[in-house]
């Protein structure tokens, strides 16, 4: 029997599936239709109720448009206090809002929050399905993959696409290793972590479509208390304009130098991995892989040689200056300037010179 749809006519229909050779493989007709990326965008709301849109989910619209040119829904928990949010959502590149439109939604529901996201998933047949990797999300994520019964791949670094497979990348063993997650079936799910990509560009005039979700259930908790933990700016390393970064190569005795240094050129002091299992800071100041994404403007490393993890963290710094013993240490392969030296002793004479 003969096949119209090839040059020669004579393929034969009896191949797998019934489809001429290489069909399957090249249309991959044996996916699900899942098409296009649902983003849930976290709302911060300051003392006085006013929202705006968390930095992580900036970051994230940013890179999924640079990624490729595939369909963008976003999900939204408030009320009407949200509108003056729908500019700057459609600039960064969503094309259909959908806003679980409730005051009870207001402050963070986890389950109602799944319940609802997994609801607009089953509706828009997204490819992927990804949320910052904050305290919300790293409890929202695991019970939007539960009702979806899909994998998640959590606090990546690193996103790539080839046409609808998401290539999802996390450290693994402690940091010690990068791995390259792939999903097996649709949707494939991951928590980005913070300060991974840089943030876009807005793009002026850009339209979307708003569809208000009306959320049916009853998955309420009862919030008997609240209380914020505020973390000082001195110390919040992703937010500094200028880190002094201290790593196996100095001693302990560096450190009131190291702070003396930053609060001079009003930054902050953070640390390699090595320094938090010694004990000689919290985990909060580590920078990489393991630790946090940075963006200085200014990043002085001091004693750090530069492992593969530790420069995954200061990819989107300005601009780096490490001190070194070593001129073949894996951090000059990034700088803008190595000084090679004693960095207890050039630290000092910064810290004289300032």
């Amino acid at each position: 029997m003969g096949c119209e749809s090839c040059a020669s006519g004579t393929c034969s229909l009896e191949k797998k599936d019934g489809l001429p050779p290489g069909m399957l493989e090249q249309y991959r007709l044996s996916q699900s239709r899942a098409d296009g990326t649902l983003i849930w965008l976290e709302v911060q709301r300051d003392a006085a109720g006013t929202p705006r849109l968390a930095e992580v989910s900036r970051e994230i619209l940013g890179h999924v448009k640079a990624m490729d040119d595939s369909r963008v829904y976003g999900v939204v928990f408030g009320h009407n206090e949200l509108k003056p949010l729908y500019g700057e959502i459609f600039s960064l590149g969503v094309e259909t809002l959908y806003e679980v439109h409730d005051r009870r939604l207001i402050p963070f529901q986890p389950e109602a929050y799944a319940e609802s996201i997994a609801q607009i998933a089953v509706r828009v047949e997204p490819a992927a399905i990804l949320l910052g990797a904050t305290p919300r999300g790293r409890e929202l994520g695991p019970r939007v993959a539960a009702l979806l019964d899909t994998g998640l791949t959590a606090d990546c670094t690193g996103l790539a696409v080839e046409g609808r497979i998401l290539r999802m990348t996390r450290p693994a063993f402690g940091g010690n290793l990068l791995a390259t997650i792939e999903c097996t079936g649709f949707p494939q799910m991951a928590t980005i972590r913070p300060g991974t990509f840089p943030l876009p560009a807005p793009q002026p005039d850009a339209e979307g479509t708003v569809i208000y979700w009306q959320y049916c259930g009853n998955s309420f908790k009862d919030i008997v208390a609240s209380r914020p933990v505020t973390v000082g700016a001195d110390q919040d390393i992703t937010k500094a304009k200028v880190l002094v970064a201290l790593g196996a190569g100095v001693k302990r005795s560096s450190i009131p130098i190291a702070e003396s240094v930053a609060r001079k050129l009003g930054g902050t002091v953070a640390c390699s991995r090595k320094l938090v299992e010694l004990g000689w800071f919290p985990a909060s100041r580590q920078v990489g892989q393991s630790g946090k994404n940075v963006a200085p403007d200014i990043y002085l490393a001091f004693g750090i040689s530069g492992s593969v993890q530790h420069l995954a963290g200061i990819t989107a710094a300005k601009r780096i200056i490490a001190v070194n013993r070593d001129p073949g240490a894996q951090i000059g392969e990034v700088t803008d300037e190595l000084i090679v030296g004693d960095a207890d002793a050039i630290l000092a004479e910064l810290d004289k010179t300032l």
